[in-house]
Order: structure tokens, then C-alpha cells, then sequence
């Protein structure tokens, strides 16, 4: 069963107890990402990310982790565009070592000018890292394209001029705003001591005072898809296209009507697409469908990786199919099928303590609310397969977006203009 428990100062702790295992898992979960940006200090939060292990009041760098790794544990942190996550995971016995360590990280961090500066150069190689990689070239137009100057198109990691600009002065500031108790959800799974779980929390946390209330829900508005097309020039073997469909967020339940109905289009080897368009067609090695949510918005994004002069073949294909949806020509049988496999997905993604800990964390952060297993399967089932065809005919009906990186020399473009099934 998954509890929740609140402290005075308004910091959650969602906790899953499995005695069945050797090991626990905190995370310590954020609601900063680059959503909560602005344009000017696009960045900042995979940067703190960062800048928290450089050392803390009580340990160096190198303290920090030995002392984890000297008990057989593991730490990390990650940051995506809804929130930073800060976690270890250990072994049954050293439940209060991990909340020790993790609340040095968050709450007695030595940020050094000397430091910023070096990191500044870590990041940027990373930045010119993904500028070789053409399919993150291609996911970050689409976003560029479909959240049109909004925070949600800011990329994660920031850009170099922005990250150039970071200095110890925004980094404080920042944290006031957005690291404070309200804004923070500690997640625990694995094998414990409820009261001794509750104790250690309630010592490393329950004093931490803060001054600011603004940064609960600060810079967000619901998102505005924008639709349209863009492509990219590169110079390479293979064309990469992203075809995008305006969904639905982590908050509405119709999100798992559209994990069913990509998965019948593109969510594995058995699926329309990868049949008729890889193994009857023979033109590309790669294409999959996939639903990304945030916790108010989300897309249906179809992808493919071809030869560029294929392109238009492929994506007259992909049309076909999709069309084929919009008809309702869904089968009950297809659907029974991709209810199993969303289940075995869910199931098996939660078969260790950090993924656990990872899901209980993330839907008390964004959802405010409990999600046991039981009840997502549950919602998961009772969905009919005309639930699935209303949802197919209300999301692909609408105007979609295109996202294509390839040689532009070697594409047929004036296809993407029809941008409406028909």
C-alpha cells in the first residue's frame, strides 16, 4: 500500500513498504525543470543538478558519493522538463545514511564561482554533443514548432548563450524560488521501518523554514499546441520525420486510450506500422509511435528513420494507416492485445524499488495524488474498443505537425503540406 505523509512545512512524503526486497530507494523530487524557465535562464535547473554534487558544507565532491558507493549504494539525479529528481538507492540498513546524504545535497550546498565555471564547460560540450546527434536535432525542432515560445520547447540541458550567462547570483535565486518545501516530494520504496522512515524524514527535513511562497505553480499555463511543419537540412545517409498529434496530459484519463491506440499503430514488431511499412515495404529500419504527456499536455508522436528519398513513400504509408483509424477500422481483437501489453509494460517497468520509488514520486510531484497499481489496471481494463476508436477519431481529426531532419536536396517536401487526414 502507498502512504503519504505531510510535514509541517508543507513537504510531502510518498512511501511504498516491500518486504519482499533488501534495498530502498529515495528520491528527493524537484518541481523545477526548464518548464519553469524563463528564455533568459533557460537551463538553470539541469545546471543545479549538476552544481549540487560539486560539494556541500559537510562533505567535498568526492565525499559525497564515496560514501554511498563505500556501502554498496548507487546516487544520481536527473532532470527532465517538469521537475529534478535527487536519488540513491541502498541497502535496507543504511536508510538514514541515504536521507543524510541527500539532505547535505539539497539543503547545505557550497555553490562556488570557481565551480559555476567549470561546469559551464562540462554542459557546453554536452550541448555540442546533441548538435551531431540528428535525432536530437529532430526532436528539439518539433518542440520548437509545437510549443512555439513557450517553456515547454525550451530544451532541458539550455543553450550555450544561456548557459554562458549562469552565474552564482541566478543559481541562489532560483533555488529561493522554486527549492522550498511545498515544491518537493520525498518518495521512498523499498524495505523499511515505517516509524523509523517517518523519524528520519521529520530530522532531516521538518526545520527547513523558507521565507518564499511564490514558487508553487510559478510560470505555468496550460500549453497551446501549434501546428505546422519544419525541416531541417543535414547532410547524411537517413531522413528523420516526426509526425505529431495534439493528446492529452498526465491529469486526463483518455491518456490511456491513446497508449492503446499507439500501440496498435507503432508499439512494437506485431504493430500496423512496423508490419506494412518495415517488414512488407522494406523502407526504413525504424519506425515506432509513442505518447508523451506532461502533466496538462501531451502528444501522439509517430517516428520513422528512412533512406531520403524514401521519405515521401513512407510518409504516404503512414497516412494510409492512420486514415484506417480515423475510419474506425479498429479491430476489438487489436485492442484486448494492446491493453495486455500497456499492463505488462506498466508491471514490469515497476518490478525494483528505484522504479517504484520513481512512480509514486512523480505522480505525488505533478498529480498531487496516490496511483496504486491496482487502480491504473483497473482503468486500463475497463477501457471498450470503441473508447478507443472516439478517441482515434477526436485526436486525428485535427491538424497535426511535422518534424523532418534529413538532405533536403535528395526529399521529395511538398507532401507535407497536406497535413489532414482525409
Amino acid at each position: 500500500m502507498i502512504k503519504l505523509y505531510t510535514l509541517s512545512n508543507g513537504m510531502r512524503l510518498v512511501y511504498e513498504k516491500i518486504d519482499t526486497v533488501k534495498t530502498v530507494s529515495i528520491g528527493i523530487w524537484v518541481l523545477a525543470g526548464s518548464r519553469y524557465e524563463t528564455k533568459m535562464i533557460n537551463g538553470i535547473s539541469h545546471f543545479i543538478e549538476h552544481i549540487l554534487f560539486k560539494g556541500t558544507k559537510n562533505r567535498s565532491s568526492r565525499e559525497i558519493v564515496y560514501e554511498i558507493e563505500s556501502i554498496g549504494g548507487q546516487i544520481n539525479a536527473f532532470t527532465a522538463k517538469e521537475y529534478t529528481c535527487f536519488y540513491v538507492r541502498v541497502l535496507d540498513e543504511f536508510l538514514q545514511k541515504g536521507f543524510d546524504i541527500l539532505s547535505d545535497l539539497i539543503l547545505n550546498p557550497v555553490i562556488a564561482s570557481e565551480e559555476i565555471e567549470k561546469e559551464k564547460m562540462v554542459i557546453i560540450e554536452e550541448i555540442n554533443m546533441t548538435k551531431d546527434d540528428p535525432e536530437e536535432m529532430l526532436y528539439q525542432s518539433l518542440n520548437d514548432l509545437i510549443w512555439r515560445s513557450q517553456a515547454l520547447s525550451y530544451p532541458i540541458i539550455g543553450k550555450e548563450s544561456t548557459v554562458k550567462k549562469i552565474d552564482k547570483t541566478k543559481i541562489e535565486g532560483y533555488m529561493k524560488e522554486r527549492y522550498i518545501p511545498q515544491n518537493i516530494v520525498i518518495s521512498v520504496a523499498g524495505n523499511f521501518a515505517e516509524e523509523k522512515l517517518i523519524e528520519f524524514v521529520e530530522m532531516y527535513f521538518g526545520d527547513w523554514k523558507y521565507s518564499n511562497k511564490t514558487g508553487v505553480g510559478y510560470c505555468i499555463s496550460k500549453p497551446v499546441f501549434n501546428r505546422g511543419v519544419v525541416i531541417k537540412n543535414k547532410k547524411s545517409d537517413q531522413a528523420h520525420l516526426a509526425v505529431t498529434f495534439e493528446g492529452f496530459g498526465q491529469e486526463n484519463e483518455k491518456v490511456y486510450e491513446l497508449l492503446i491506440l499507439s500501440n496498435i499503430l507503432g508499439g512494437g514488431m506485431s504493430s500496423r506500422l512496423f508490419q506494412r511499412i518495415r517488414e512488407e515495404l522494406g523502407l526504413v529500419y525504424s519506425i515506432s509511435s509513442f505518447v508523451s504527456t506532461f502533466k496538462d499536455a501531451g502528444v501522439l508522436i509517430i517516428y520513422a528513420g528512412t533512406n531520403p528519398k524514401n521519405i515521401a513513400s513512407v510518409y504516404k504509408e503512414i497516412m494510409n494507416q492512420l486514415n484506417l483509424f480515423l475510419k474506425g477500422e479498429i479491430l476489438p481483437d487489436e485492442v484486448e492485445v494492446a491493453k495486455q501489453q500497456i499492463k505488462g509494460s506498466i508491471i514490469f517497468g515497476l518490478e525494483n524499488t528505484s522504479s517504484r520509488m520513481s512512480n509514486i514520486g512523480k505522480n505525488m510531484l505533478l498529480l498531487n495524488k496516490i496511483m496504486e497499481i491496482e487502480h491504473i489496471t483497473k482503468i486500463i481494463d475497463s477501457i471498450e474498443y470503441t473508447n478507443v476508436i472516439d478517441t482515434a477519431r477526436e485526436v486525428l481529426s485535427k491538424e497535426f505537425s511535422v518534424a523532418v531532419v534529413g538532405n533536403k536536396k535528395e526529399m521529395d517536401l511538398k507532401i507535407f503540406d497536406q497535413r489532414v487526414l482525409t
